[in-house]
């Protein structure tokens, strides 16, 4: 059961995500719209957040992955589709062991998965928006990112 509450409009929910870096890319799955992601997803009730971004990406890339830091904390509140979300979210530098495949398959969903530029993040429509501007200033020590919605 994932950790994800949902009171009339709003839902909560605790995230884990893999920042897949090779050679100043990261790994990410892009959606039919055209939005950005990383792999990853909602925590396990009695799961760790470590051990939850392991079973993601095995779940979503089907290859083994080592947990080596944490990079970001984000509370994220947004709006998508007339619901509001209040997310605290782990972004973990993960070390894939295996082949990247091409695509990110969840269940039906299939996405393409591609390796952008850091430094290009900037540019494309990357959820969260945050990470395109903090992770090309990234300085090895772990932040904490706020991206409340106004009141």
């Amino acid at each position: 059961m994932d950790f994800r509450t949902r009171i009339d409009n709003q839902i909560f929910g605790v995230r884990a995500t893999a920042l897949i870096i090779k050679d100043g890319k990261i790994f990410l799955t892009k959606d039919s719209k055209g939005r950005y992601y990383t792999i990853g997803g909602a925590i396990a009730v009695n799961e760790t957040a470590q051990d939850a971004v392991v079973r993601e990406v095995k779940e979503e890339l089907g290859i083994d992955s080592r947990v080596n830091q944490l990079a970001f904390i984000v509370e994220n509140q947004f709006t998508q589709e007339g619901i509001h979300f209040h997310n605290i979210e782990f972004h973990f530098i993960v070390e894939p062991i295996g082949e990247m495949p091409d695509e990110m398959i969840e269940g039906k969903l299939k996405q393409t998965c591609e390796w952008i530029d850091i430094d290009k993040l900037v540019n494309l429509d990357v959820v969260p928006a945050s990470l395109a501007e903090e992770l090309p200033n990234w300085n090895g020590q772990i932040k904490q990112i706020m991206n409340m919605k106004e009141k």
